[in-house]
């Protein structure tokens, strides 16, 4: 990561002077599923025509609607502006649990995001990542792998699980988890929108690795997806 773009950064400086709301999606939603959520919702902005609130809400609640009638359902009650609505939804997201839990969850962040803008002079903002976040975190995924891909010993293992944990504590952010293998290790965390994120983890493996230089200064940080088997693999077959 030490020679690519530090595109954290960016995004960080992009964001400098802005005054107005910043809101994180909580639950990890796939961005194809998101692009899909919201090209649906604009495109019954652009389309709508004269809908019952309370009929919607009804359908919403209802253990006899069809799944598209609920995808409509959550989509134009997020779009509507009404509280009564945003309560439906939040209920809705307490409630349920089935194949709409993601369309829910971006429903529901619609709704509060319109009713912001409704009522508040300042413009929110929607940062949209597969992993989510919690409040103002980022989750992220990084992949690290061992020096030459050896294996890292006992001594090494004790290391990463001590000075990971405490460099993303330093900079308040959360390990929610950490996996370590043979001779490669990930983490998922939560950090703040200010950290420097690429800084931070760097100062990491220095410090790991002033003893003995067994992690690889190469690593790859994500707020898209955790690694499946195969995105794991074909980074080990990669050198440097």
């Amino acid at each position: 990561m030490k020679k690519d773009r530090d595109i954290f950064s960016e995004f960080q400086d992009s964001l400098k002077g802005f005054e107005g709301n910043l809101h994180v999606l909580d639950t990890a939603v796939p961005l194809e599923k998101q692009l899909a959520y919201f090209r649906y919702s604009e495109n019954i902005r652009n389309n709508q025509e004269e809908e019952n609130l309370e009929e919607q809400i009804e359908i919403l609640n209802s253990a006899d609607s069809s799944f598209d009638a609920i995808k409509y359902a959550m989509a134009f009650l997020a779009i509507s502006g009404d509280v009564k609505a945003y309560r439906a939804l939040e209920n809705y997201n307490k409630t349920s649990n089935n194949d709409l839990n993601d369309w829910a969850s971006l429903s529901l962040l619609q709704a509060k995001i319109t009713l912001e803008s409704e009522f508040s002079e300042e413009k929110p903002v929607f940062i949209s990542t597969g992993l989510g976040g919690k409040a103002n975190q980022l989750r992220f995924f990084a992949f690290f792998k061992s020096s030459n891909l050896e294996s890292f010993t006992t001594y090494q293992r004790t290391l990463i699980e001590k000075e990971f944990p405490f460099f993303i504590n330093k900079c308040q952010g959360t390990l929610e988890d950490i996996k370590i293998e043979s001779n490669y290790f990930t983490l998922l965390f939560l950090v703040t929108l200010h950290v420097e994120l690429k800084k931070m983890l760097e100062e990491a493996v220095d410090e790991c690795n002033q003893y003995g230089d067994f992690i690889n200064t190469h690593f790859v940080v994500t707020n898209v997806k955790v690694f499946n088997e195969e995105d794991i693999e074909k980074e080990l077959r990669k050198n440097g």
